[in-house]
């Protein structure tokens, strides 16, 4: 069995494929705008959830808004853990 390994961000064009706290760049006209971890994906796959990295807080992103996602393999990142959801944290 062959197993796939990405040694560079992979552009996702269909959001709905997108897992729960899976790490993604935030890209527009290939530059990163920001990262975080992926906190829900519409049904439609349209509507994002993304837990910004640094403490930035959390944004909703419509397919519409201009911007990439770019999948992040996370064997690229051992330092990077996923946020605490905010109803853990209390």
């Amino acid at each position: 069995m062959h197993t796939l390994r990405r040694s560079e961000p992979y552009l996702m064009t269909r959001w709905k494929y997108l897992w729960r706290n899976e790490f993604v760049e935030l890209r527009r006209e290939q530059r990163v705008t920001g990262a975080g971890w992926v906190d829900d994906v519409s049904p439609d796959g349209t509507i994002l959830w993304i837990h910004l990295a640094g403490g930035r807080g959390r944004v909703m992103i419509h397919v519409d808004d201009g911007l990439d996602i770019w999948r992040v393999d996370p064997r690229m990142l051992p330092d990077r853990t996923a946020p605490i959801p905010a109803r853990l944290a209390s």
